[in-house]
């Protein structure tokens, strides 16, 4: 009996720390360029051929992967990020040469939602 309770104790830790993301973003700004580290030229319209990014500042992540996927008209493009320590900054890009509506999202290994952010190109 009493190794029950202990496997019910021990599940009861467990089970917590199963449902948390895997870290989180305290921070994003979409942007023209990147520089020293920090997003510059701040902004979510972006004419054909730029280069977005979106910029972020990660805790509580250290050692995963997070997927940053630019999506428009029902095509994606992922790129995944490898997070080094926390806080973590961090950024992504895209050669933007489809005009209309994107939007960029940040999922973790489990596939949970940890941003979403949108622009325009035209």
């Amino acid at each position: 009996m009493k190794r029950f309770f202990a496997v019910c104790a021990m599940l009861a830790l467990l089970v917590p720390a199963l449902a948390l993301a895997a870290g989180k973003i305290t921070e994003a700004k979409l942007g023209k360029t990147v520089v020293d580290r920090k997003v510059a030229d701040e902004s979510s319209v972006f004419a054909p051929g730029e280069r977005a990014y979106l910029w972020m500042k990660v805790d509580d992540a250290a050692g995963e992967t997070l997927t940053v996927t630019w999506e428009i008209n029902g095509q994606t493009y992922p790129a995944e990020l490898k997070i080094g320590g926390s806080p973590w900054r961090t950024w992504a890009s895209k050669s933007l040469h489809i005009a209309g509506e994107w939007t960029v999202t940040v999922t973790d290994a489990a596939g949970a939602k940890l941003h979403e952010s949108k622009l325009t190109v035209k």
